[in-house]
């Protein structure tokens, strides 16, 4: 899910020891739902009226957040972006036609802000009709977007945000202070992201003092002010220098207030999102497509005045499978997509320049097994996860299921990311003695065996990663069963921690500040089994929380960088996840698909494509050039 920033970055199971899906991920017709806002797509929904696209666009037949070390000093555009000039491309962009991408995952509960279960392609197809406040930068800061700029304090208690003028929704509705709080308050007081949101400061509602809503103080008609408070304490202000990030993420996407009211009355069209986006919807049909046209009035130029975006169309396909999406493209069926199958990346680099292929490795995800440690079950017990981490050949498991170019992970700290260590204390060696001697300890005190169920998500690579699993886990002694669990439940799973929850095949956690995981791992963001719950493991570790809480709150970067080491520490001495290998996207496309990576941000800095939101790509300067 990158529910917010760097985050729900990602969160869904592996496709592959070498990647696949991530914890935003989730897909299908028939998905559950969580608890409130939000309602599943129907079978298929066109645009409501005042939404459509231009003529002209006929169809064709075919996480990141800022450097946790540093806090930040707040950013502002500077003085000459009153009229928002964007890239200046490197060869003449090519105007119209129409892009075909594929995705690997469809979205619970779209399109609603609040709602919407979101991973990787699900922040992809949701960025191309909203925009978000802020967004990040290939220097690693969070630059302002729909914001002209947001400032703190000078202890990083408050946050005021002034929003860019002379922008409307695609309905007509004027974007102004009173349209973006509309939105934090519903997003952030939803069941989902209100859980990432447990240190932003809460007052009584006005209309309804039993209802708790974020303390936000609207400034003027274009600017309001944002406050901090342990765990909703208006009286105990937080510190919190990287705030700043989590408006990069889902929070911080906007949609139209006028739409979000009407969803309220008709549910269905929670399924036609309205936004300020470079796209305007026009239909959607769940694990099928997704169909957005040009918005010819979008507030963004590229620095010689054309109209961004150049795309006149975009149609998104969901191909679950990632080898059949390698098949699709050699086909010539779809024009681009994103995967984190090392061994589908590999096997295109293998066909030199017959097709581009754009990597994304750096600050990246961990692919890990996500355990539930709340059951009453064997994986509850250290011994038994440790053995789980002795009993695993990484080195065999990346050269059989990851084409052998990924790195054995020793955590959830990938190499750039504040935390990371050489050596946390995780032996990559294979023990399976070693494994095999915890169980025998394990089960001799306890009298229980054990026993747990592995899920993933049903394709040949997971298949594989999990027999591979189960054969070291069983020379161990340790007795797992294969469970096979539909992409459209996998999050779901997780985020209720059902029965079917134990052990997951999982990818998440790319960005650079430990902040940006803080509602994964803390204490506070775990909830009993059955209760919504974005610690997905019900992970409490009480020096854990310690070093989150000063991570968080740091503005010395050695203390928060010693802070976030040692829950790289944590995690290994107690095996609460355990790690495989760092992923690595790749965004593999015909060679005519240009001007990836070529986004300029209203302040002049070059936008970082999946920047905490790894498998993504800005869409608004992208062209064909069939030439």
């Amino acid at each position: 899910m990158a529910l917010l920033a760097a985050a729900c970055s990602n969160k869904k199971d592996e496709e592959t020891v070498a990647g696949g899906g991530d914890t935003e991920e989730t897909g299908g017709d028939a998905a559950i739902t969580t608890p409130g806002d939000g309602t599943d797509a129907p079978d298929g929904t066109d645009a409501p009226d005042g939404t459509d696209a231009p003529d002209g666009t006929d169809a064709p037949d075919g996480t990141d957040a800022p450097d946790g070390t540093e806090g930040s000093d707040g950013t502002s555009a500077p003085d000459d972006t009153d009229a928002p000039a964007s890239t200046a491309p490197a060869v003449e962009p090519v105007m119209g036609g129409t892009l075909v991408v594929s995705g690997e995952a469809e979205v619970a509960n779209p399109w609603t802000p609040v709602a919407m279960q979101c991973d990787s392609y699900c922040q992809q197809r949701a960025r191309t009709f909203f925009d978000p406040l802020v967004t990040y930068g290939d220097d690693l800061e969070v630059h302002p977007f729909l914001a002209e700029s947001i400032e703190p304090n000078e202890d990083f208690t408050e946050w005021t945000v002034t929003v860019r003028p002379d922008i409307t929704f695609h309905d007509g509705t004027p974007l102004d202070a009173d349209a973006v709080i509309y939105n934090l308050q519903q997003a952030g007081t939803g069941l989902l992201i209100s859980k990432a949101l447990t240190d932003v400061a809460k007052v009584p509602n006005a209309e309804d003092p039993a209802k708790m809503d974020l303390k936000i103080e609207k400034v003027d008609d274009m600017a309001f002010t944002i406050f901090t408070g342990k765990n909703g304490d208006i009286n105990s202000p937080v510190p919190w220098p990287d705030f700043d990030a989590y408006l990069a993420g889902q929070w911080g996407l906007i949609a139209s207030p006028t739409w979000l009211e009407a969803v309220k009355t008709d549910e269905t069209l929670a399924a036609q999102p309205v936004g300020t986006g470079p796209f305007i919807f026009e239909s959607y049909a769940p694990r099928d497509r997704l169909i957005v046209n040009k918005n010819p009035d979008y507030w963004m130029q590229d620095s010689s005045g054309n109209q961004l975006p150049y795309l006149d169309r975009i149609e998104f396909r969901v191909i679950e499978d990632p080898v059949t999406a390698q098949q699709a493209l050699e086909s010539g069926e779809i024009d681009i997509f994103a995967t984190s199958s090392s061994q589908v990346v590999a096997d295109f680099q293998d066909l030199g320049d017959e097709f581009s292929v754009n990597l994304q490795d750096e600050l990246t995800e961990t692919t890990y097994i996500l355990i539930d440690q709340s059951k009453n079950n064997a994986l509850a017990d250290a011994r038994v996860r440790c053995a789980m981490s002795m009993a695993i050949d990484r080195v065999e498991l990346i050269d059989a299921t990851g084409g052998g170019i990924l790195e054995p992970a020793n955590g959830l700290f990938s190499p750039g990311q504040q935390g990371y260590l050489e050596d946390n204390g995780l032996s990559l060696e294979q023990d399976l003695e070693g494994a095999a001697a915890l169980i025998e300890e394990y089960e001799s005190e306890t009298g229980q065996e054990a026993t747990f169920e592995f899920g993933h998500t049903p394709n040949r690579i997971n298949d594989q990663v999990s027999e591979l699993l189960l054969g070291w886990w069983n020379e161990a002694g340790i007795e797992a069963r294969d469970l096979q669990v539909p992409q459209d439940q996998f999050i779901t799973l997780a985020l209720l921690g059902t029965p079917e929850f134990q052990a997951f095949l999982w990818r998440q956690h790319a960005g650079v500040g430990v902040d940006q995981q803080y509602f994964w791992w803390h204490s506070n963001g775990a909830r009993p089994d059955g209760e919504l719950s974005l610690n997905f493991g019900r992970l409490a570790n009480p020096a854990i929380d310690e070093a989150l809480d000063t991570a968080r709150s740091s503005d010395d970067p050695a203390e928060a960088q010693e802070a976030a080491e040692e829950v790289n520490r944590q995690f290994a001495e107690s095996c609460h996840y355990i790690p495989l290998s760092w992923t690595l996207w790749g965004i593999i496309g015909e060679p005519s698909v240009q001007g990836l990576g070529t986004f300029t941000l209203p302040d002049g800095s070059t936008a970082r494509d999946g920047a905490g939101f790894s498998g993504q790509f800005w869409t608004q300067t992208v062209f064909l050039d069939e030439g």
